[in-house]
């Protein structure tokens, strides 16, 4: 087993990540996707959410600001690979089914689907627009893992309260090595580099000391939609100078 994890590892990683299906649907793309009971996804294995009921909408009146940067009527649709093989019934969630392969090309079985705790780049820089509109962004409070090779664009506003953030986001398929990734993200922080909280995709705190969830293979995470896979493949995408397509994600 490549020396990583052991046999029983694995298979107890396994049956701990994939739960029963009501219904499982093969994605042309390869992902097998398991169709789980609600309140059975892995999320509420985790003691804290015993008896947890889910929230399916804010208890407060979100007002949404309207921002007239893009004509939505002409925006171009974008969809999942695994949606054309099927849906899943209301009441259920989407799982990307995990293999044995996936567990084995980790370096760790107990960590597996955990960010790793960050590195940050220390720097006294500032970044302040000339006009004065807009603050003094720190770099400290911007810094970014000290990952070699690592390119990144940041669209950062600070010094207010949210309650939340929403962008339209470029969809690519970049070529990368086997070692690489891309992603791009909407990022709530606040706190200190040593010790920050920070919404991402799912919630994480203690700058990644102990947690470091992003999606169902991290205990505590909750899915609510029936639509969406976590992890899932999405097309078309964009080329350059063909057709570009964008994906819409917020957190509220």
């Amino acid at each position: 087993v490549n020396g990583k994890a052991n046999f029983k590892d694995v298979e107890e990683k396994l049956k701990q990540l994939n739960k029963p299906a009501v219904k499982i649907i093969q994605s042309e793309d390869g992902d097998i996707i398991d169709c789980v009971e609600i309140y059975k996804q892995p999320a509420f294995d985790h003691p804290a959410l015993r008896n947890h009921v889910i929230q399916m909408k804010p208890s407060f009146d979100l007002k949404e600001v309207k921002i007239n940067s893009k004509n939505e009527s002409s925006k171009l649709t974008v969809f999942q690979t695994w949606q054309k093989s099927g849906s899943c019934p209301e009441g259920t969630v989407p799982i990307r089914r995990i293999r044995r392969e996936d567990l084995l090309r980790a370096q760790s079985v107990q960590q597996f689907g955990r960010k790793p705790q960050e590195v940050v780049l220390k720097s006294n820089t500032t970044i302040e627009q000339k006009d004065g509109r807009f603050p003094s962004i720190n770099s400290n409070a911007l810094a970014l893992p000290a990952i070699v090779n690592r390119s990144a664009a940041i669209l950062a506003t600070v010094g207010a309260n949210y309650t939340g953030a929403k962008a339209d986001i470029n969809v690519w398929n970049p070529n990368v090595e086997s070692e690489d990734f891309t992603t791009a993200q909407v990022w709530l922080k606040a706190g200190p580099n040593d010790n920050f909280e920070s919404i991402e995709s799912g919630w994480t705190k203690d700058s990644y000391k102990t947690t470091g969830c992003f999606d169902m293979t991290c205990s505590g995470f909750v899915q609510t939609s029936s639509q969406y896979l976590l992890g899932g493949s999405i097309e078309p995408v964009s080329t350059e100078f063909g057709q570009q397509y964008d994906v819409t994600v917020g957190i509220y």
